[in-house]
C-alpha cells in the first residue's frame, strides 16, 4: 500500500539510532526507539565527529555546533610520532576546516549521546529493556516481537542496533564478524600536560602496535591503544593492565603515565572487527543503519560520522517520498557506495597501521616524515566531506529548470539588474591575490558559481554547468566605499560570466572593504555574506587544490514543508492570501508616490546609507529587550514614520513588504552554506501615527503570527501565475506591481552579530547587505543588525524616486528611532 510514512521503530539507541530519532521527529514521523539495555546509556570512551557528520547534523539543526564545542573540543592539530616521541609529522587542521566549511569535535561518547537525546526533543518514546526476538512485515506495516512477550508495530523498521545486529541477522542471516587481528584498548581520562596542545590529537606509531590521545578540553582526554594480534586473542582479551603497561615500556614516558593514572576499571578492551559490504541492506519495509549495515574497522575513524549521515539521509529520504518501500530502497541506494568505501578503505589503512612487517614499516614512516602532497590531501578530505542527500540523479543535479521563485528573479533581473550586495571591512593586509585564491575555491565549492542560465529566447530558463571561470575581481583605491555600491547595483552580469563578482577597495595599508555581488537567482543576504566569509577563510588557509563540492539543491518550492506542496497546498495557499489581501485592504495603506515615470529597462537601483552606532546603538538594543521587540520591527515603524513624513499623511496606514528569509522553515532546514535566495515577501499595514514603541510591539505581534503561519510561504504559492512567459513580456507584471505590489515601501533585515570578529590574520567588522528592487518596487531598506552597529541601506529606483527624497527618507527612519530612545540613555552620545 502506497502512502506516507508516518511511525518508525528504531532498533538500537547508540549514535545511529539517536540521530535517526532526532531527524525522523524532525521530519514528522513518530518514532518509537528500542533499546535492549535498562537504560539509554553510552560507553564511556571518545570519538571525532568529523566535518561530513558536523555539516549533516546541521541539515538537522543549524545551531547544535554550538552545543557539541561546549561539551567537546574543537580539533586544531593532529601529530603523527614515533613511539620515542619525535614528531613524523604534524598536521594544521585549519586549512581542512575551511575547505570543508565545518570543524571536527573531539568529544566523550556519552556527551554525545546527551546532545542527540535533546535534539529528539521532548515526547520521545523509548522502549528500554527491548529485546527483537523476530518481525513481521506485513506489507502494510511491520511487527515486532521482543523477548519478553510485548508486540510493537510501525510503518518502517530500522535496524541500528550494532555490529552483532539482531535486525541484520533475521534480513541476512547470522554470521561471526569479520576480525581485524588487532585488539584496541579505550578509555577517558583526567588529564593536563603539555605534550597534549589544546585540540590536539598526537598518535604514536610502532610496529603492530598504536598509541593515541586526543584533548577533549577542560583537561580530559580520550585516549586508546592498539595491538596486532589473533582474532581469539583480540575478541577475548586475557590480560591487565600491568600487562597493557609492559607493553608500552620504551615508549615516550607520557603514555605510561597516561596508562598508570586510568582506573583499570576505566579501560576497555575491544576487538577490532567489520563485515564484508552487504549489496543491498535491507527489503521491504525494512532497513538497516550505522554498524548494523556497515561496521568498519576503527581506521579512518568514520564509524559514528557514517552513522549520522545514513540516519539524516534516511529520515530526509522518508520524508521527500510517499511509499515506504521506495524510500528505503533510495536512501540504501545512495549510501551503499560510500559506505562501502568506507569499510575497504578501513581495512586497507588498518592493515598499514598495524603492520609488524619491517619493510612496510619502514616504507610508511618514510611516507609518514615528508611533506604531504596534494592528491594524498584529497584522497583524506573525500571521506570527510558530506556528500549532501542526493545522488546524480537528484533533483538538485544540473542541468535542471528554474523553479518558479528562481525564475521569477531571473526575470526581474533580465529587465533590469537585480543584485543583492555585501560588504565587510577587513584590517591586516589582505592581497588581490590572497582574494583570488580565495575566489577561486569559493567556485570549485559550490556548482551554481560555475553555472549560467540558458533559455530558448527567454523560455523554459535552465540552470546549465558551465567550465569554471575565475570570477572578476576590481581593485579600487579609495576611502568611500559607499561609492562603489551604485555601480555593483547598476552593472549588468553578461550572459555567460559567473553569477558572482567582487571588488577590493583599500582605504589605506592594511584597511580594506571586500564587496561582493550576486544576482537573487542564485542568492539572498544570507548566501552573499556566507560567500564573503567563505573567500576570506579560503584566503586565509592559502587554498589552491581540491574542494569538496556542496551539491546544488533544487529550487525552494521543492524544499517546503508539505502543506504548501502539490494542487491542495497551492490552493489553500492561495485562499489565504486572498483573505489576508482584504482584511489589510480595508485600512487603506497609502503609497509613496513616483516623481517620475521610468522605463521598466531603466529601473536601476542606488543607495543611500546610514548607522546607529556607540551610546544610540546600546540604547536602541536595550529598549528592544525593554519592549520585547526585535530592532527589525522598530525599524518598520520608524520607516512608516518616515513615510508619513514624506507623503504629508502621518494617521495613515503604509504597507511595509517584509521580506523573511525562511531557510529554517524548509523540510529540512538548510545552513548558509547552501546557495540560494529564500526570502519571501510579506506585506504588512503599519500605522504611522501612534507613538513608535506601541507600533513596533504591534509590527512584533502580527509579524511573528504571520511568520509562524508561514504566511510568507502561502505566498510563494502565487509565484508561477506572476511569472511571465518571457521577460520581454512583463509589462502587465509591472503594471500590477506599480499599483499595488508590496514592493513601494519595502525592508528586509539580518541579525550579522554570529559573523566571525577574525579570519585568520584579518580583523573583520562592519558585515553588512545592500539590495537592489529593479521592476519589483521602489525602496527596499536593508537592515543589518551588527554587534556594534546598526546598519541601514535604502536601495531606490532612481527616477521614481530623487537622491534628496530618498537621503530624506533614510534620515527620517534614524530621526525616529533616535527620538524614541531614553534621553538619558543617549546623552553625550
Amino acid at each position: 500500500m502506497n502512502s506516507p510514512v508516518r511511525s518508525a521503530l528504531v532498533v538500537g539507541a547508540g549514535i545511529g539510532g539517536l540521530t535517526a530519532a532526532a531527524a525522523l521527529r524532525r521530519a514528522g514521523i513518530e518514532v518509537v526507539l528500542c533499546e535492549r539495555g535498562s537504560s539509554l546509556r553510552a560507553a564511556g570512551f571518545g570519538l571525532s565527529l568529523q566535518s561530513n557528520a558536523m555539516n549533516a547534523l546541521r541539515t538537522l539543526d543549524a545551531g547544535i555546533d554550538v552545543d557539541l564545542l561546549r561539551v567537546g573540543e574543537r580539533a586544531r592539530s593532529a601529530s603523527y610520532r614515533r613511539p620515542d616521541g619525535s614528531v613524523m609529522r604534524r598536521v594544521d587542521v585549519a586549512p581542512t576546516e575551511a575547505l570543508l566549511g565545518a570543524p571536527a569535535v573531539v568529544l566523550a561518547r556519552p556527551d554525545l549521546h546527551e546532545v542527540l537525546l535533546a535534539h529528539c526533543g521532548s515526547g520521545l518514546r523509548v522502549e528500554s529493556g527491548a529485546e527483537v526476538r523476530r518481525f513481521t512485515d506485513t506489507g502494510d506495516a511491520v511487527e515486532v516481537e521482543l523477548a519478553d512477550g510485548r508486540t510493537l508495530s510501525a510503518d518502517v523498521l530500522i535496524g541500528a542496533d550494532g555490529i552483532n545486529s539482531t535486525i541484520r541477522a533475521r534480513l541476512h542471516g547470522a554470521e561471526p564478524p569479520r576480525p581485524g587481528e588487532f585488539v584496541c584498548w579505550l578509555a577517558l581520562a583526567r588529564f593536563d600536560h603539555p605534550v597534549v596542545e589544546p585540540g590536539e590529537s598526537v598518535q604514536y606509531w610502532g610496529t603492530g602496535q598504536r598509541f593515541g590521545i586526543s584533548d577533549l578540553g577542560d583537561g580530559r582526554i580520550y585516549w586508546w591503544g592498539t595491538l596486532t594480534t589473533t582474532a581469539e586473542l583480540a575478541a577475548a582479551w586475557p590480560h591487565d593492565k600491568a600487562d597493557l603497561l609492559a607493553r608500552f615500556t620504551g615508549w615516550a614516558p607520557v603514555i605510561a603515565e597516561i596508562i598508570s593514572g586510568t582506573p583499570e576499571a576505566d579501560i576497555l578492551a575491544l576487538p577490532a572487527q567489520d563485515r564484508p559490504p552487504l549489496p543491498q541492506w535491507g527489503r521491504g519495509r525494512v532497513t538497516l543503519l550505522g554498524d548494523a549495515a556497515h561496521p568498519m574497522l576503527p581506521s579512518l575513524g568514520q564509524g559514528a560520522n557514517a552513522a549520522i549521515e545514513d540516519a539524516i539521509v534516511l529520515a530526509h529520504a522518508l520524508a521527500t517520498h510517499d511509499d515506504a518501500e521506495t524510500a528505503l530502497r533510495r536512501y540504501e541506494h545512495r549510501r551503499i557506495a560510500r559506505t562501502t568505501m568506507f569499510v575497504d578503505e578501513s581495512r586497507k589503512l588498518g592493515h598499514l597501521e598495524q603492520t609488524v612487517d619491517p619493510a612496510e614499516v619502514a616504507a610508511r614512516d618514510r611516507y609518514m616524515s615528508e611533506p604531504g602532497e596534494e592528491g594524498g590531501r584529497t584522497r583524506m578530505l573525500e571521506p570527510m566531506t558530506w556528500p549532501g542527500f542526493g545522488d546524480p540523479e537528484s533533483a538538485g543535479a544540473l542541468p535542471r529548470p528554474l523553479s518558479p521563485l528562481e525564475r521569477w528573479h531571473w526575470t526581474v533581473d533580465r529587465v533590469a539588474p537585480l543584485h543583492i550586495v555585501s560588504r565587510i571591512r577587513v584590517d591586516g593586509e589582505l592581497t588581490a591575490d590572497a582574494v583570488r585564491r580565495g575566489l577561486a575555491a569559493l567556485v570549485r565549492r559550490h556548482p551554481m558559481l560555475h553555472a549560467t542560465v540558458s533559455s530558448d529566447e527567454g523560455r523554459d530558463p535552465r540552470f546549465v554547468p558551465v567550465e569554471a571561470q575565475p570570477i572578476p575581481l576590481r581593485e579600487v583605491i579609495s576611502d568611500d566605499w559607499t561609492g562603489e555600491i551604485d555601480t555593483e547595483l547598476r552593472e549588468r552580469f553578461a550572459p555567460d560570466a559567473p553569477l558572482l563578482r567582487a571588488t577590493l577597495v583599500t582605504a589605506a595599508p592594511g584597511r580594506h572593504d571586500l564587496i561582493l555581488t550576486s544576482v537573487y537567482t542564485i542568492a539572498d543576504a544570507v548566501t552573499i555574506l556566507s560567500f564573503a566569509r567563505q573567500v576570506l577563510e579560503f584566503a586565509a588557509a592559502g587554498t589552491t587544490g581540491w574542494v569538496p563540492e556542496i551539491p546544488a539543491l533544487p529550487g525552494p518550492e521543492a524544499l517546503l514543508p508539505s502543506e504548501f506542496r502539490g494542487a491542495d497546498g497551492k490552493r489553500a495557499a492561495l485562499d489565504r492570501l486572498r483573505a489576508d489581501a482584504q482584511r489589510d485592504g480595508r485600512l487603506a495603506p497609502v503609497r509613496l508616490a513616483a516623481d517620475a515615470e521610468v522605463a521598466p529597462a531603466q529601473r536601476f537601483t542606488r543607495a543611500v546609507r546610514a548607522t546607529v552606532t556607540g551610546a544610540d546603538y546600546r540604547a536602541l538594543l536595550a529598549a528592544c529587550r525593554a519592549h520585547e521587540v526585535g530592532p527589525h520591527s522598530v525599524v518598520a515603524a520608524a520607516l512608516a514614520r518616515a513615510a508619513a513624513t514624506d507623503t504629508g499623511a502621518p494617521q495613515a496606514h503604509y504597507t511595509v513588504g517584509v521580506s523573511v528569509l525562511f531557510r529554517e522553515h524548509l523540510a529540512p532546514p538548510l545552513d548558509e552554506s547552501r546557495t540560494g535566495a529564500y526570502q519571501a515577501m510579506l506585506g504588512l499595514p503599519i500605522p504611522a501615527g501612534p507613538p513608535l514603541w506601541a507600533v513596533a510591539a504591534e509590527v512584533e505581534r502580527e509579524l511573528g503570527a504571520r511568520v509562524a503561519g508561514r504566511a510568507h510561504l502561502a505566498g510563494l504559492a502565487g509565484i508561477e501565475y506572476l511569472v511571465p512567459e518571457t521577460p520581454d513580456r512583463a509589462g502587465e507584471v509591472i503594471e500590477r506591481l506599480d499599483a499595488l505590489g508590496p514592493g513601494n515601501l519595502c525592508l528586509t533585515y539580518l541579525d550579522t552579530r554570529a559573523f566571525p570578529d577574525r579570519v585568520g590574520q584579518w580583523r573583520i567588522s562592519g558585515a553588512e547587505f545592500v539590495s537592489g528592487m529593479s521592476i519589483s518596487g521602489m525602496t527596499m531598506l536593508t537592515v543589518g543588525i551588527g554587534s556594534d552597529a546598526l546598519s541601514l541601506n535604502l536601495g531606490y529606483i532612481e527616477g521614481l524616486l530623487t537622491a534628496e527624497r530618498a537621503g530624506n527618507l533614510i534620515t527620517a527612519v534614524t530621526t525616529a528611532l533616535r527620538n524614541g530612545l531614553p534621553a538619558t540613555e543617549t546623552a553625550g552620545s
